[in-house]
């Protein structure tokens, strides 16, 4: 047990280990979102008002992600991470307290816009924090915190929700709250890596300079390459969420048990836990270019798989390609982001691929439930056609130099003996 403990974390540093336990109580008490309309219902709004509600909530999620590289470039990643889990904590006690459709929208659209927010600047310090040759790793690490809270929060909600609509609000802050204390133990500043980087020091001196002379420093823009790929990444993501569009009402319609559309969610959290991180000691090894373009063939690939028929043997086989499809495709991508951003513009690159993300998550249910009313078979079609778009073109964008470092692992059997190091070729940018 202790062997495969050291497997699973050898490498994680204590900003990491902060911010992946924190992500572990945002998630677990992120469950405001799930329950928004119930909560709404339960005090009698409309359901005109409760659409109101979620779609304003929709697009604050999505600004929250976009605007935290800008929030970290002001405040820092530290007090960027404090304020935004302040605010989801403050949001969360009001809400169980405000009355009036004005007010619930304004104070939860505030608390998903922090929840989201989280995200990219606590992935930015997992970047900045992990040894190269463990980057992918470290991103599977926090996705597991991730992972885990997002599972047990539901459970969690539906506990309190028996007692009272404000108990669960009152638990979805305290979770807040317990988040952003474990935050004060991060250090104030985090270094931009393992080792120094002396091209990384003339640059800050530059900076100092030109601040001193009284000439702001030259901002750099996002590459188009780069802005490009997170389009498609957020093309992936509006595949992935399907699971909560056609998906679910595909399942619904073909006769198969109620039962089934959760077990096969449940199969792909279990799946993913259990997995993700081991599946890092491979795909941590490969190009960049090879592993995201994998994750995406077998995304999409999984659900186009059933335009072949909604019958359970194509639905357990669509689910686990493409769960392998997130596994492949998660950590990488995180660790792409990380390793094309220059020095200091981590939450920038973070926070772009992140916006696309959830924009993605946000659109792709109401897409895949709309073409599924003009033909059931539409939405996976729509799948299909983006595996022909994701994956070549991710594969394309990405440059090709960019790989995983060499990794030392010691021979099997002999723990203290010489380690043996894996080296990835690393070709040349076409």
């Amino acid at each position: 047990m202790t062997n495969l403990a050291r497997s699973y974390f050898a490498g994680v540093t204590r900003p990491i280990a902060i911010v992946s336990l924190g992500v572990f109580i945002n998630r677990l008490g992120g469950f405001f979102a799930l329950f928004l309309t119930i909560i709404m219902a339960d005090r009698g709004y409309s359901p005109r008002e409760i659409t109101i509600a979620l779609v304003t909530c929709a697009l604050a999620g999505m600004a929250g992600a976009g605007l935290s590289g800008w929030l970290a470039g002001r405040l820092g990643l530290r007090g960027a991470l404090l304020l935004v889990s302040s605010l989801t904590a403050c949001c969360a006690y009001a809400a169980a307290i405000v009355r009036g459709l004005p007010a619930t929208v304004v104070v939860s659209a505030l608390l998903v816009a922090g929840v989201q927010a989280y995200g990219p600047l606590a992935q930015t310090i997992v970047g900045i924090e992990a040894a190269p040759e463990r980057k992918v790793r470290m991103f599977a690490v926090y996705r597991l915190g991730l992972n885990l809270g997002a599972t047990a929060g539901p459970l969690i909600g539906s506990f309190l929700m028996e007692w009272s609509m404000s108990a669960l609000l009152i638990g979805n802050g305290i979770a807040a709250t317990s988040a952003t204390l474990l935050l004060l133990a991060l250090p104030p500043t985090t270094a931009h890596g393992p080792r120094p980087d002396r091209t990384h020091g003339r640059e800050q001196k530059t900076r100092k300079q030109q601040t001193e002379s009284g000439r702001s420093a030259p901002r750099r823009r996002i590459s188009r390459r780069y802005t490009a790929s997170c389009l498609l990444f957020g093309l992936v993501s509006l595949v992935y969420a399907q699971q909560t569009g056609a998906f679910a009402l595909g399942i619904h319609d073909s006769g198969q048990d109620p039962h089934v559309y959760g077990w096969l969610l449940a199969m792909n959290a279990i799946v993913v836990v259990v997995s993700e991180v081991p599946t890092t000691r491979y795909s941590g090894r490969w190009p960049r270019r090879t592993a995201i373009a994998a994750g995406a063939a077998c995304v999409c690939g999984g659900y186009a798989l059933n335009a072949l028929g909604l019958s359970l043997a194509v639905l357990v086989t669509g689910v686990l390609v493409w769960t392998a499809g997130e596994m492949l495709l998660e950590p990488v991508a995180a660790a792409y982001a990380s390793e094309s951003a220059p020095p200091g513009e981590g939450p920038k690159y973070q926070s772009l691929l992140s916006l696309c993300q959830s924009a993605g998550m946000s659109v792709g249910p109401a897409v895949g439930v709309y073409l599924y009313g003009y033909g059931p078979t539409l939405p996976w079609m729509l799948c299909a056609g983006a595996l022909l778009v994701t994956a070549p073109g991710l594969y394309h964008l990405i440059p090709r130099g960019v790989t995983a470092p060499p990794v030392a692992i010691p021979p099997a059997g002999t723990p203290s003996g010489p380690p043996i190091v894996l080296t990835c070729p690393i070709e040349e940018e076409t």
